[in-house]
């Protein structure tokens, strides 16, 4: 019997100004435009493993701030600076290719468990009684 090669699931993390957190799955066709539903997508190199994308007409679109991206960022970058609108967090891109590889499941709960130790999230315990 023949063996058949399975791809690994690969994903992006979206993540809204409202908080609201996303793994996309994401293959080599998929774009950081198309999963931002925007023009023009601006590259954040964080790692060369790791990179975040900005819709660069989120400001004049007059989109809220993202202060959960800024949030996530921190544990990358001591200023992250401000972003606007929704954002992609996805792997390493090719720059012979321009592919943007998407993140392993690994890679994707390692970004939401850094930001949920930024904003010292209180996640609920059993409750005593």
């Amino acid at each position: 019997m023949p063996a058949t090669a399975t791809a690994a699931w690969t994903f992006a993390l979206w993540v809204s100004p409202t908080g609201t957190f996303r793994l996309l799955d994401w293959d080599t066709a998929t774009t950081p435009q198309h999963a931002l539903c925007c023009d023009t997508a601006q590259p954040v190199s964080l790692t060369g493993e790791l990179t975040m994308w900005t819709d660069e007409d989120a400001i004049g679109l007059r989109r809220p701030r993202n202060p959960h991206a800024s949030a996530l960022l921190l544990a990358y970058q001591p200023h992250p600076g401000l972003h606007f609108g929704d954002v992609v967090f996805t792997g390493a891109t090719d720059s012979r290719t321009d592919t943007v590889h998407g993140l392993t499941e690994d890679q994707a709960l390692t970004l939401l468990d850094l930001y949920l130790l930024r904003i010292n999230a209180h996640v609920p315990g059993a409750r005593r009684h």
